[in-house]
């Protein structure tokens, strides 16, 4: 692959291509990496060397391709890295707690809304989280623990049906 560009272009080139392959096969077994974006990860970290970033690049001899340094992971880039998983969690977390509230809501209080007046309690309600957790984080979040009877309970309460 030829490539040319100044060695500050390889570097943005080099965090768009790990920031991109990340978010593509990190959370994905070796065997089951999506190819082509991890091969062209493994040619542009190849070429690191060449444009005076091997401190950001190397060889791994125990898995075969061309890995970030620690130095790399600790960089910049996966400042951008945490600044985008920070803000997806928070806006699911939002869009999901919003959902559940409007589905709730939808089954025990208005079981005749329409799917227009969901979405529009849904809205509501993720300005509502969203203020929440601007505020106040995860402060106010609890786990409320379903009761979950054993299997012993269970028969026994239906023998006392019966």
């Amino acid at each position: 692959m030829e490539l040319k560009c100044t060695k500050e272009e390889f570097k943005a080139l080099l965090d768009l291509v790990y920031a991109g392959n990340l978010l593509i096969n990190g959370m994905r077994e070796v065997d089951e990496r999506i190819l082509p974006h991890s091969e062209m990860e493994q040619k542009i970290f190849a070429m690191a060397k060449e444009f005076g970033y091997e401190e950001l690049i190397e060889f791994d001899n125990e898995f075969n391709e061309y890995m970030p340094t620690r130095a790399y992971e600790n960089s910049e880039v996966n400042d951008y890295i945490d600044a985008y998983e920070d803000k997806v969690f928070w806006e699911e977390l939002v869009v999901r707690m919003a959902r559940r509230q409007a589905l709730n809501e939808l089954g025990d209080e208005n079981p005749d809304m329409t799917s227009a007046e969901l979405r529009q309690r849904q809205i509501e309600l993720e300005e509502y989280y969203e203020d929440e957790f601007i505020e106040n984080g995860i402060y106010h979040l609890k786990w409320i623990r379903p009761e979950i009877q054993s299997e012993e309970a269970a028969k026994k309460g239906s023998k006392l049906e019966d």
